[in-house]
């Protein structure tokens, strides 16, 4: 019986990949030299123009950047209020900057605020080097960290996207680091923050107005954040992520002329999506599915949970009555269990094809109950009464 589930699993996973969706927009309709609309979900590609074509990204850069900030603040390395103390190489940046000076001290926040909003080089710098002691360092770090996420086209040389003929990436690759960056909240203020200011200097005397180079949060409905670029050699960029509903799409487009059609054809992909596409949510991460006995344990049943969003993203014209979840749950489960290992699975069908399966576990860790408990719940009473 496994076997033939994963047999029909992997023929409809073929098919799924066959399709190209039907779509309003051809991509010499668009004036960006490459873009990418994916869902940000599953990565699954609904649009792209020269996707892997390697370009220069400008500032779209910071976004990795902003990966690995975001990641050490979730292990507790780096918090909002800690201090760093700005290095000669980082006040010493061009480009887009906050003006720091050598040697003043900075908070994360601060920091954060400067690299989200405008775009700060000197504040990308001094963020590097305060993670990662160089900015030799954490550009290893950086592309380390894009070979884990599978940015196979990427080469970064500097965290700032200044001009390097080596510093190349893809709209595609971009996509994928800004899913990555969708899985954390410690930035998302600042990204669709459209005002905001930071003081700077030795004596924190000089205040840096701070706005968003990002126009779409003013007039977007449902943007999560995004990052924009520009060099003369990059041209206008943009990566920017939407909800609506249930549905989460990434926008890339790489190489406009000039800023108007960056915002445009980003909203272009956007709204095309949302009208032919949509996300459909059966449960949400760590929702109770359903419960189970559980022999030995100290409790006698437990919730079960999955670990990640059992859901599907299909045409708009779907309905959720369309598809079928059947949930599988292992019997004559013993304690203990582990909340982290699978007790079952619930398998999605639409039209008697499986179309995905999801691993379900304890929502939390059951213990055994001891020997004793055990006789005395299950034996004794029952005997006395």
């Amino acid at each position: 019986m496994k076997k033939r589930i994963a047999i029909f699993f992997l023929m409809a996973l073929i098919l799924n990949l066959m399709i190209v969706p039907v779509y309003g927009i051809e991509p010499e309709s668009l004036q960006s030299k490459a873009a990418i609309l994916i869902n940000a979900d599953d990565g699954k590609i609904l649009f792209e123009k020269n996707a892997h074509d390697k370009m220069q990204p400008a500032s779209i850069t910071k976004i990795m950047l902003l990966v690995l900030i975001s990641e050490k603040m979730d292990n507790g390395e780096i918090t909002l209020d800690q201090e760093l103390t700005v290095s000669e190489n980082a006040a010493g940046m061009g480009g887009s900057q906050i003006y720091l000076e050598a040697n003043e001290t900075q908070t994360v926040e601060s920091m954060l605020k400067a690299i989200s909003m405008r775009s700060a080089n000197d504040a990308s710098v001094a963020m590097a080097e305060f993670m990662y002691g160089s900015v030799e360092s954490c550009v290893k770090a950086m592309n380390d960290r894009a070979k884990e996420l599978g940015m196979n086209d990427t080469n970064f040389v500097n965290v700032t996207g200044l001009p390097e003929p080596e510093h190349l990436t893809t709209a595609n690759d971009i996509a994928i680091m800004s899913k990555e960056l969708l899985k954390y909240n410690y930035v998302n203020q600042y990204l669709l923050t459209w005002m905001d200011s930071v003081y700077v200097g030795k004596e924190k005397d000089s205040e840096q107005v701070l706005v968003n180079t990002n126009r779409l949060i003013n007039n977007y409905e449902g943007l999560l954040g995004g990052k924009t670029g520009y060099t003369t050699e990059a041209k206008y960029c943009l990566s920017a992520a939407a909800k609506r509903n249930d549905t989460t799409l990434i926008a890339v487009v790489l190489g406009c002329d000039n800023t108007k059609v960056r915002f445009n054809e980003t909203t272009k992909l956007l709204n095309e999506g949302f009208a032919n596409f949509k996300n459909i949510l059966f449960h949400e991460k760590g929702q109770l599915i359903t419960t189970s006995p559980v022999y030995c344990g100290k409790e006698e049943a437990f919730n079960i949970v999955s670990k990640e969003n059992i859901n599907y993203f299909t045409e708009s014209n779907c309905k959720a009555e369309d598809f079928n979840l059947e949930y599988v749950i292992d019997e004559k489960l013993k304690a203990p269990l582990n909340q982290d290992v699978a007790i079952g699975k619930a398998m999605l069908y639409k039209d008697g094809q499986l179309l995905g399966e999801y691993e379900l576990y304890p929502e939390k860790n059951i213990e055994k109950e001891g020997l004793f408990k055990f006789y005395h719940k299950n034996f004794l009473k029952n005997y006395i009464k």
